[in-house]
């Protein structure tokens, strides 16, 4: 499970950020999200079918199902 910003902010256990800190973390924090998204998106990703020609099943055409990637990793994971 991915840390909450909160708990990631805590790994500094001074409690005093500065800009640079903060900067820094934000960067790290939507790298990790971002990697999870990723991952997530390789594996939920589904292929469509589509079938064409005179009696509509000649031609087959694959493609991958657009909102099996957008959905794939839900914005509320980000806490």
């Amino acid at each position: 499970m991915i840390q909450t910003a909160k708990e990631f902010l805590k790994r500094d256990e001074s409690g005093v950020y500065n800009e640079i800190d903060i900067t820094h973390a934000m960067i790290e924090f939507a790298k990790l999200h971002v990697e999870a998204a990723l991952k997530e998106a390789v594996e939920k990703a589904k292929i469509k079918y589509e079938y064409s020609g005179n009696t509509g099943s000649e031609y087959c055409d694959e493609y991958v199902d657009h909102n099996s990637i957008l959905n794939a990793y839900p914005l509320t994971n980000i806490k």
